[in-house]
């Protein structure tokens, strides 16, 4: 399960060592605040110190945040706010003000602690993985659990009494995001966390699912073991994932960036070592449910599928603090904003691995950070062709999180200090637009059929005919 590869976004320029203003998920230093029921006059303190904390640290608070509903939520929320609360309570009460920083880099961070304790004791959150489409929420591959199965294509209907509708609704509130359906998005990949986090559901589960016209209940509890069941040979690895679909056509999933570059190098080398063996003539590459990470390793993937030096981004604006001054603040003061041009251009790999085939691409609303700075990067340099549906976030984004604890609940807190401009330099505020559009259909995603690959091995087909 991911949890942390949305999170870590930023590009690695400049960075110094590191601190903890870049620790994503530290430990209490005193474990007994989870219990802890803490004063609503400290909790109102705490709900300022997580919008001063963003203000100060955001490169563009104001050109991205909705501060007139900002405002209104703040007043809304200390009304309230009456009685003391633990800090799992309090995060369904200040955890809302995420949505209105309208930022997939800045939010807070649910109570993970509580959240990791409860999973060493035994409970087991929700159990599958789902794909959010305007068709509805569907699981994308088979489950089983001893005797019991839930097929691929099957739709969820409701968890626990709500509507899935609903719960998606509601939790969204919850999450960073630009627009709505990219934090939509962002509550189908931490669905787990989030069903906890808002509802309190773990453990015991009642999953109302339609599949194939029939509609039926699971009892899920602790003591089930639910697996996904995929018999299809992979070439696997953390974070990729290879096969060969058809005899001219290679499939890798790229589901994060988040993995420590030269490690992520050497899986790539023995990758293409296995893409250049099978001889395959076009390659699909899934970002589809890649939330980011690492620009390093995106570098290192885009340096396989480049035909030309290139680079990732082609300006970068950074707002200081007092955590990212540099060695004896010499980059400025806080609140200082700097902006570089970036002219660093990457050469290709000059290996055997290097792939010279046709690339496509995948993408859709989840693909964001890393993931996006990737597409961009096959977009503008045209590496490739995209394909699917554009992404929830901008292409010219926010970028290189900082983090802070709330002086009373010490919940944590997720900034954006840095924008970039996609390598193009084009500074329009959209989504990153596919090449090539395709829906999935209702009639597909209830029969497990995954519409976008489908598509794109026809169009592949189609390429590689009139190149023979």
């Amino acid at each position: 399960m991911k949890t942390i590869s949305f999170l870590v976004s930023c590009l690695l320029f400049l960075v110094g060592c590191s601190s903890s203003h870049l620790d994503i998920f530290p430990e209490l230093d005193d474990p007994a605040l989870m219990q802890e029921k803490i004063a609503p006059e400290l909790l109102h303190q705490d709900i300022d110190a997580f919008i001063s904390g963003v203000k100060q640290r955001h490169p563009n608070f104001s050109g991205y945040a909705d501060e007139v509903k900002l405002d209104l939520l703040v007043e809304e929320l200390k009304a309230n706010i009456k009685t003391p609360m633990t800090r799992k309570e309090f995060f369904r009460y200040i955890g809302r003000l995420s949505h209105v920083f309208q930022d997939g880099h800045s939010f807070l961070i649910w109570p993970y602690q509580e959240l990791n304790y409860l999973q060493k004791s035994g409970e087991k959150p929700f159990p599958f993985s789902i794909d959010l489409t305007k068709n509805g929420v569907f699981v994308p591959v088979q489950y089983a659990s001893e005797n019991q199965k839930l097929y691929a294509g099957s739709q969820i209907i409701s968890i626990n009494g709500l509507e899935i509708s609903k719960i998606f609704s509601e939790a969204q509130h919850y999450v960073g995001g630009e627009t709505q359906g990219l934090r939509e998005a962002f509550v189908a990949e931490r669905f787990s966390q989030m069903l906890w986090a808002v509802y309190g559901f773990i453990g015991q589960f009642e999953v109302e699912v339609s599949y194939q016209g029939q509609r039926q209940t699971l009892h899920i509890d602790s003591n089930q073991s639910w697996q996904p069941a995929d018999a299809e040979p992979q070439h696997n690895s953390h974070n990729l994932a290879y096969k060969r679909l058809i005899s001219d056509v290679g499939y890798l999933n790229v589901d994060s960036f988040d993995v420590e570059p030269s490690e992520f190098a050497t899986k790539l080398d023995n990758t293409f070592s296995r893409i250049q063996a099978e001889q395959v003539k076009a390659l699909i590459i899934d970002i589809r449910n890649n939330t980011g990470g690492n620009t390093d390793t995106a570098t290192e993937l885009a340096r396989y599928i480049a035909d030309k030096p290139f680079r990732l981004v082609s300006k970068v604006t950074e707002k200081l603090n007092q955590d990212n001054r540099g060695l004896f603040g010499y980059k400025g003061q806080p609140g200082d904003m700097v902006t570089k041009d970036w002219n660093e251009y990457v050469e290709p790999i000059d290996t055997d691995q290097h792939f010279d085939g046709k690339v496509v691409v995948l993408i859709g609303p989840v693909s964001y950070s890393a993931a996006i700075v990737f597409a961009t990067t096959v977009q503008d340099s045209q590496f490739g062709l995209l394909a699917g549906q554009p992404t929830g976030g901008f292409a010219n984004q926010s970028a290189q999180g900082n983090l802070f604890n709330l002086p009373h609940s010490q919940l944590r807190a997720y900034v954006a200090t840095r924008l970039l401009v996609r390598p193009s330099g084009n500074i329009e505020t959209t989504a990153v637009e596919p090449d090539l559009v395709v829906d999935y259909t209702l009639q597909d995603q209830q029969n497990g059929v995954d519409t976008l690959l489908e598509h794109v091995l026809k169009s592949i087909d189609e390429m590689l005919a009139e190149t023979e």
